[in-house]
């Protein structure tokens, strides 16, 4: 019994029963082991208990009069479910014993009660009732530690663990909740080769001192937040936009004479400003107006101006971006057909594929139109192979040459090289007959990826040609390095070299060039005959352009 004790003593107890002896008889057993005990004489008295107290056992015999044990059981379910309760009856058979049971009851005892069956039936129901305390208790502590951590987790949603100011997240909640604010982005310029020069830890040292340094010099009203890497943005209501530019320009000032000091040395840093006020689409103006501030330049500030340059490219986005998606899902990518006369022999010997696209109402247009976009989205790729596949086709069943742009996006894709050998292949058209023709940059500045692939076309006896020639910083070296078979030079050069001096030099200088390292020399943009006899008199291999012919769709 003292073993029970400990498991009872803090439990309260309502005790029901109508028999007089029985119930004081048992009721001086209970208040031996329950901490609290409450005696009912019948199932009425026990509702009265029951409104006004919350017991941990109900213990109820089942013949009374009024209200008997399973009504009272009933309706006590009905303000609690949980309710613990023990049943006393004479019956045990099976009937009382089922029905017991589909009313929830948690154990019984059998009439004529004996001690050892209360402390059996007890132990099992305080434990029970221990159980779910310990459980409760646990999911209590559990709720309380996910509190904390939810907090916790809250805040660093909101903060930046480098600077400890508020991140992007915090800002977009205020972005949200304010009306006619103003902002202000600051953006170090040039931090990606600072990160370089000085090493990481340097670089997360100079935006804790930047941090820290716009802390001090921000006025009362004004917030500051670490938005992205190098990106920081000051957001107040208490000022103007006139009033941010002054501020904008103050601060940037102090900046720019400022030593921010590092672990071995110091370092001054400039930064991009760009300001935007009003509500809504706030901070996407911000940020367009960073944008272009930094196209321009470095330490400079920018206020957005409504219809930018960028909006007006993001306008085109929405507009085109889906429409070119139904293109190319279509393949109504058209190649057209551009001849390129022998100088030699003034027969055309080889064509450009240039690419068209017909567009939702079924019209044919030239790639100005669409190249931006497809560059921006990625879709060049997609084109080209397009391009690539139609291009040979048409060119199987005779044996002209020909020639097909190819851009560094499809060089990062790194797909190329396989796929033209298949379609070589499927084809039945020997490499040599194809023409790869990549823009000057790629020779200049390309990756090294980009001229290994270029590298293994070459070996597997497709032939390269370097497009516009001359109008960028015009590698000779790398050029010459890799064993190019044609150069086009850039028809800005050819459609003035009838007037223009410097003009014919820059052709002359090209073609004299292209003859000293063995690659033929193709003249683009040939739209006269003045043009063309200018042409042959410096000795240019190859002619293309409207004097000859425009692109068509069929071939001559």
């Amino acid at each position: 019994m003292k073993e029970l004790q400990q498991l009872t003593q803090e439990l309260k107890i309502l005790y029901v029963e109508d028999e007089k002896e029985s119930r004081e008889q048992i009721s001086e057993i209970f208040r031996l082991l329950f901490g609290s005990v409450d005696v009912a004489c019948n199932g009425e008295d026990a509702l009265q208990h029951y409104k006004y107290k919350k017991y941990d056992i109900v213990i109820t015999d089942i013949n009374m009069p009024y209200i008997n044990g399973f009504e009272l059981i009933q309706e006590i379910k009905k303000h609690d479910p949980t309710q613990n309760i023990i049943i006393i009856s004479a019956h045990n058979n099976n009937d009382y014993l089922l029905k017991a049971i589909e009313i929830g009851i948690d154990s019984f005892i059998i009439k004529p009660i004996q001690l050892e069956q209360i402390k059996r039936v007890l132990e099992k129901v305080a434990n029970l009732i221990y159980a779910k305390k310990l459980s409760s208790q646990y999911k209590e502590e559990l709720e309380r530690e996910l509190e904390k951590k939810t907090k916790i987790l809250a805040q660093q949603f909101v903060t930046d663990k480098l600077t400890g100011l508020g991140n992007r997240n915090a800002l977009i909640k205020v972005h949200d909740s304010q009306e006619n604010k103003v902002i202000l982005l600051l953006s170090i310029d040039n931090f990606d080769s600072i990160n370089i020069t000085y090493g990481y830890d340097n670089g997360d040292l100079i935006l804790k001192n930047l941090a820290n340094f716009l802390k001090e010099n921000i006025s009362k009203g004004m917030h500051l937040y670490r938005v992205n890497s190098n990106e920081f943005a000051i957001i107040t209501t208490d000022a103007n936009l006139e009033e941010m530019k002054d501020f904008a320009h103050e601060l940037q000032n102090k900046i720019i004479s400022n030593k921010i000091p590092l672990h071995d040395c110091s370092v001054k840093i400039s930064v991009t400003m760009a300001l935007a006020q009003g509500e809504g689409t706030i901070l996407k103006n911000a940020y367009i107006a960073l944008k272009e501030a930094q196209s321009i330049g470095t330490n400079r500030i920018h206020t957005y101006q409504k219809n930018s340059s960028i909006e007006r490219l993001q306008l085109r986005i929405q507009e085109y971006m889906p429409q070119l998606r139904r293109i190319i899902n279509k393949k109504n990518i058209l190649p057209y057909f551009q001849p390129i006369i022998n100088n030699r022999t003034n027969r055309i010997e080889k064509y450009e594929c240039l690419a068209r696209i017909i567009d939702d109402n079924g019209d044919i247009q030239a790639p100005l139109q669409f190249i931006d976009i497809a560059e921006l989205t990625g879709m060049i790729p997609d084109i080209t192979r397009i391009m690539i596949d139609k291009s040979f086709q048409r060119f199987q069943h005779n044996d002209y040459d020909f020639s097909i742009n190819i851009s560094e996006y499809d060089l990062n894709d790194d797909y190329l090289h396989q796929y033209l050998k298949q379609k070589a292949q499927e084809y039945g058209i020997h490499p040599s007959r194809v023409v790869i023709e990549v823009l000057e940059g790629i020779s200049a500045n390309g990756a090294k990826n980009s001229l290994t692939q270029l590298m293994h076309l070459k070996a597997d006896g497709f032939l390269i040609a370097i497009d516009d020639f001359g109008v960028q910083n015009s590698n000779f070296e790398r050029v010459h390095s890799m064993q190019v078979d044609y150069i086009k030079i850039d028809g800005s050069f050819i459609k003035n070299i009838h007037t223009d001096p410097k003009s014919f030099n820059v052709a002359k200088t090209i073609s004299d060039f292209g003859k000293s390292i063995g690659a033929k020399v193709v003249a683009e943009y040939v739209h006269s005959q003045e043009v063309q006899e200018i042409v042959l008199n410096l000795g240019i291999d190859y002619s293309q352009g409207f004097y000859f012919s425009e692109p068509l769709k069929e071939l001559q």
